[in-house]
């Protein structure tokens, strides 16, 4: 795969007024030399994009058929709102510009002007528990089998479990790890949004799956058991019920823009599962175990606030410090037995600690930023940026974390948001979150400013995602110093609109890299070669998201 260059970020703890100095050490010429090798070339063409933009987007011409051999085809890319000013002379403009302090510094200029914060705290409030722009329990509607309520006290045999799935019409391939499927239940406390706003003081549960693996085959006779921990996209259920034939979006005849379906509705409780737990099976098949369960706030995982992702970060440590000692943990073991406390102990993990089996984080879209930060709470610093006074700590420095896996991912973190009208005024808003509300919701540029110290990275992502540029995850990418991969598609955000071909293509791909940093030799080989931004835009195939399929005459706008 190609590398381009990287940067030489050095880290010092320096307390907690500097929170580590996170954008100051850099060096400067090196994050200059990254820009330039980085940097996108001028747009060429314009093209329609479908779904989420209904929009005209700039973008490359690119040579179709087998090794570009055919006409030359309008390629969409999504880039980034905050382009470095060409009179920056800084450091890194996406790691110095956007850390904890200058976003929140931000928020407060805009507070002082009244039209602003008109503005954007209207924008802010549809984001703030409970998020308005999601329905977060839709588990159990399309069928009453598996409805729980996430604050009481549960009966983990009410959890739909893979099983389930196997009936028709979903017929999904995961039902066949039934047999090996515990359902899971963790204990954590509130965030600090539902600590200092609301005044909650209990804790919570968060529940899910853990699918144990078979190890992974090192190729010469030998299963090494690992553990992939997987947080899902916002709006994300585990066990919510996709129909096989729906669809995310409506295309109109006429003007072919594309209209969201809302959901739940008649067939389907939540959009995307089907896709979300193909892969969890896929990483089973490969012999990892598996550890997925619902975020906070959302699904069958209890708690009201369901955005402070920096928090969400924190929760994969809880879960294992409750898989090893068993503190604080329930289980229902696969012939129906329920197991608490210390009588769950040594049950999973394959017997090993927590610091000890292999482990790759992965995330989907939200989950990405779930991901990212707790790969910087290992690896960089422990920061409580959504606290009143953040305060940062030495990191965990778990040495049995092999990489990460973000697909759709924000984790190059707010300075990174693509240019796109309904997110120009993003990082005005996250930083009043943070500051007002206790909540962290985009990275701000810690973890990208940390991805140094990473030590492999899978990245997965649609050309015209709104989330994060293509340039954030080139950004990220650059920073990661062992093995690492783009696979990129003609898509949007929303990995379950691509083509079939393209998310198949994106799950062998994120299985290879996977097995790789278990069992590998600190190479992954048969990713698509590239050598600089437009040749990597270049990797993806003449596949499209349908809505955005080049026609002969763009849609009337």
């Amino acid at each position: 795969m190609a590398t381009l260059r990287k940067p030489a970020t050095h880290w010092a703890l320096l307390g907690v007024g500097a929170v580590m100095a996170l954008a100051g050490c850099t060096a400067t010429s090196e994050a200059q030399r990254q820009a330039t090798n980085s940097k996108p070339p001028p747009t060429d063409c314009t093209a329609w994009v479908g779904t989420d933009r209904n929009a005209m987007m700039g973008g490359y011409l690119l040579p179709q058929g087998p090794r570009g051999s055919g006409t030359k085809v309008c390629v969409p890319v999504m880039m980034t709102a905050n382009p470095t000013p060409t009179d920056y002379a800084g450091g890194d403009y996406h790691v110095s510009e956007f850390t904890d302090d200058k976003l929140k510094a931000r928020w407060r200029a805009c507070k002082e002007d009244p039209a602003c914060f008109k503005r954007i705290d209207a924008q802010m409030q549809r984001w703030l528990p409970p998020n308005k722009e999601r329905a977060t329990r839709s588990t159990g509607v399309v069928d009453p089998s598996g409805k729980i309520d996430p604050e009481g006290q549960v009966d983990l045999r009410q959890i739909r479990r893979p099983a389930f799935f196997a009936k028709a019409p979903y017929r999904e391939g995961i039902a066949e790890a039934d047999g090996r499927t515990y359902i899971v239940e963790f204990s954590a406390p509130r965030d600090a949004f539902e600590r200092i706003d609301l005044k909650m003081t209990d804790p919570i549960k968060l529940r899910g799956w853990y699918i144990e693996g078979a190890g992974v085959d090192d190729g010469k006779g030998k299963k090494v058991r690992a553990l992939a921990i997987m947080a899902p996209g916002g709006g994300g259920q585990l066990t919510a019920i996709q129909h096989p034939d729906e669809a995310s979006y409506r295309i109109d005849e006429k003007t072919g823009k594309t209209t969201p379906v809302s959901f739940p509705n008649a067939t389907t409780e939540t959009m995307g599962q089907r896709w979300w737990r193909e892969n969890l099976y896929a990483l089973n098949q490969a012999g990892y175990d598996v550890l997925a369960y619902d975020r906070r706030g959302e699904g069958l995982s209890g708690g009201f606030s369901d955005t402070n992702t920096l928090e969400q970060g924190e929760d994969v440590f809880r879960a294992l410090s409750q898989l090893e000692d068993g503190r604080g943990l329930r289980i229902l073991t696969p012939s129906g037995e329920v197991l608490e406390g210390a009588a769950t102990k040594g049950r999973l993990l394959a017997g090993m600690k927590s610091t000890e089996i292999p482990l790759v984080l992965g995330g989907y879209s939200r989950g990405s930023m779930s991901t990212a930060w707790a790969m910087t709470r290992n690896y960089v610093a422990q920061c409580s940026f959504d606290m009143p006074e953040p305060n940062c700590t030495p990191p965990k420095g778990l040495k049995n974390i092999r990489g990460a896996i973000l697909l759709s991912s924000f984790a190059s973190g707010a300075g990174y948001v693509g240019d796109s009208p309904d997110l120009a005024d993003r990082n005005l808003f996250l930083g009043g979150m943070a500051a007002d509300h206790h909540i962290v919701f985009y990275p701000n540029s810690a973890t990208l400013a940390g991805m140094d110290r990473w030590p492999t990275a899978f990245f997965g992502k649609g050309l015209w995602d709104r989330a994060e540029s293509l340039e954030g995850t080139v950004a990220a990418y650059n920073r990661i110093r062992g093995v690492k991969e783009i696979v990129l598609a003609r898509g949007p955000h929303s990995i379950e609109t691509w083509p079939e071909s393209d998310r198949t293509y994106l799950r062998e791909r994120m299985v290879a890299y996977a097995k790789e940093v278990i069992v590998g030799k600190g190479k992954l080989p048969g990713a698509r070669p590239w050598t600089n931004f437009k040749s990597l835009v270049a990797t993806t195939p003449d596949s499209w998201e349908p809505s955005s399929k080049p026609k002969a005459t763009p849609p009337s706008r």
